[in-house]
């Protein structure tokens, strides 16, 4: 299939947690810059040049759209198909959200910083009303499968509309577990911080919980980095990654 090389990439605790009181002792604190500089800074690599970062609708919920959207659903019926908005942006930040219930306020979005326009990526569950809310703000939506998100075709769209050849898979766990399980994750790429908070309900890199059976799957050192602070960078290839042609640039 045609799909854009995917790099899971993302900060950790010392026992796989990506949520939680950790991020708030003092050595973490200097992992957040790290993490910033070689995800967002291109920094001691130019593998990481990524043109879109995909996240989970959580994610998205928590740290970027925040709130309820006020939709009316008496608004005349939508063009059916993708919208593509006539804003152009370098880089994107990936939205999934199958139901259509995030909050945008706009059509841009930032981490740290660095500007992202934002591309939705809806099922068929998604009302008119919604996606007449996104439209209204310019914002970008791909349809991609009836009750779940069809994975593989939205890689594709990404590629043949969008023509990204390189993205940041951001989490949570769900969504990194059901791109791993799936062989749709080329590296799995770990900023492991010297810090942990003994917390048990919070969120680990990966969880198949509403998206496969649990099943081992093994990987192949690719690179391991001692950087300051005690930080550690670990990059794996996962050995059931699927084969996928080269995205155009």
């Amino acid at each position: 299939m045609i799909r854009p090389k995917t790099t899971l990439f993302i900060l950790t605790s010392l026992d796989g947690r990506i949520t939680g009181n950790f991020s708030k002792a003092l050595p973490t604190k200097y992992s957040s810059k790290i993490f910033q500089q070689i995800g967002f800074e291109h920094a001691l690599t130019e593998d990481y040049n990524f043109q879109g970062w995909i996240y989970g609708s959580n994610t998205s919920t928590s740290y970027f759209a925040k709130g309820t959207p006020v939709i009316n659903e008496d608004v005349p019926l939508v063009t059916a198909g993708d919208y593509i908005s006539p804003v152009a942006h370098d880089v994107h930040y990936i939205a999934l959200d199958r139901k259509g219930q995030l909050n945008w306020k706009s059509n841009t979005t930032s981490y740290e910083g660095h500007p992202a326009g934002v591309i939705e990526v809806l099922t068929d569950q998604a009302s008119n009303g919604y996606k007449h809310f996104l439209r209204e703000r310019h914002i970008s939506y791909l349809m991609a499968g009836h009750q779940n998100i069809d994975l593989p075709l939205l890689l594709t769209k990404l590629v043949e509309i969008y023509h990204m050849s390189n993205i940041l898979l951001g989490g949570g766990g769900i969504l990194n577990w059901s791109f791993l399980s799936a062989g749709l994750c080329d590296e799995v790429a770990m900023l492991v911080t010297p810090a942990i908070d003994g917390l048990a309900d919070t969120a680990r890199l990966f969880n198949s919980q509403f998206a496969g059976d649990p099943h081992p799957i093994g990987f192949t050192l690719k690179e391991c980095r001692v950087l300051k602070e005690s930080n550690l960078w670990l990059r794996y290839t996962p050995n059931n990654v699927s084969a996928r042609d080269q995205a155009a640039g």
